[in-house]
């Protein structure tokens, strides 16, 4: 698999975009630690974990902002 640029939108940055909180806010609403966010968001594949999705679609609900299944999942190539 090839190495992608930090410009191709993995799931996690995707919903970071979109939610536009940053990363250290982020991980406070989902009670997860700062470096978790920031690992997630400089990985090349950048795949949320299945609590990770429930804990960002509550995050998201919470400020009224609608998560699609489309934004967790890799951009198609």
């Amino acid at each position: 698999m090839q190495k992608l640029g930090k410009d191709h939108k993995t799931p996690w940055r995707k919903v970071h975009e979109k939610i536009g909180l940053s990363p250290a806010e982020l991980a406070r609403v989902m009670g997860r630690h700062r470096s978790k966010i920031s690992r997630a968001l400089g990985n090349s594949e950048g795949l949320i974990s299945g609590r990770d999705q429930l804990l960002l679609m509550k995050a998201a609900r919470e400020r009224g902002i609608e998560l699609s299944a489309d934004d967790m999942l890799p951009e198609r190539r």
